[in-house]
């Protein structure tokens, strides 16, 4: 099982990743200011902004596999998971987001800051996308291979964040379910019903109806698969082993390994 120092590391690398990018959006937007012409604003960033959800990504998908093999601490009967990397945000997703944000210059009450915040706390979203797909598609690599009992992965929400109450309740709710089982075996059956919207369609647009509330055993893969803008929670994985119980109507359960 990953470490609170591993962890730590993980998230400290993330958030290098999304700084620089940021400052680099910054750059690029400091060239503007509220009285430039909004469709200017917005063609500049249709332009760049995808490249720039491009070039993180890639790197964020790297930093998600390489945080996923250093936690990978498995018996070596359990061989070695095929490398796969998530792909970064689509040219049409990117560009749905820059299209939202930069929305609101186009309004007799244009607000900058609204915008500017709106535009850097998607793109911290997309930066990060690659590498929580990243670690959710090894896991479901794992777990098709035959050689690992069961291989699932929970959120951790930030520590100083949760103890000072800026954590969302959306997030806690997901990082206190726990790990979610990649096998079926593991999965367990359905427990509920409901939606598991994520509050953005395909292109990155805000859809209506917000967030869905629904959890399932099973549904709650993708469920727990959402994260908001400027989200600060950290995808870890867990491995599992067969362990016989003597005695016990059910002789075969499930433990994390250490």
């Amino acid at each position: 099982m990953a470490t609170s120092a591993q962890i730590e590391e993980f998230r400290t690398a993330q958030a290098s990743l999304v700084s620089l990018g940021q400052a680099q959006l910054r750059d690029v937007l400091s060239t503007f200011s509220l009285s430039s012409d909004p469709a200017a604003v917005r063609d500049v960033l249709l332009r760049y902004f995808p490249d720039f959800m491009t070039a993180f990504g890639d790197t964020a998908a790297v930093i998600g596999a390489d945080f996923y093999d250093m936690v990978r601490d498995l018996p070596p009967s359990a061989g070695s998971v095929r490398a796969v990397f998530a792909q970064p945000a689509k040219t049409k997703q990117s560009e749905g987001v820059v299209r939202w944000a930069v929305n609101g210059l186009f309004t007799a009450e244009a607000d900058w800051e609204a915008f500017e915040s709106l535009l850097l706390g998607a793109a911290q979203r997309l930066m990060l996308q690659p590498s929580r797909q990243t670690i959710d598609l090894l896991a479901q690599e794992d777990a098709r291979s035959g050689r690992v009992a069961a291989v699932s992965w929970s959120r951790h929400v930030h520590p100083e964040r949760a103890q000072s109450h800026k954590s969302c309740d959306f997030c806690i709710m997901l990082a206190g379910r726990g790990p979610i089982y990649r096998s079926q075996e593991a999965a367990g059956s359905v427990i509920g019903r409901g939606s598991d919207r994520t509050g953005f369609d395909e292109d990155g647009h805000r859809s209506a109806g917000g967030i869905g509330g629904g959890i399932r055993a099973r549904g709650a893969q993708e469920l727990a698969a959402s994260f908001h803008d400027d989200c600060n929670c950290t995808t870890v994985p867990t491995f599992y082993e067969i362990q016989d119980r003597p005695g016990s109507r059910y002789p075969q359960v499930l433990a994390p390994i250490n």
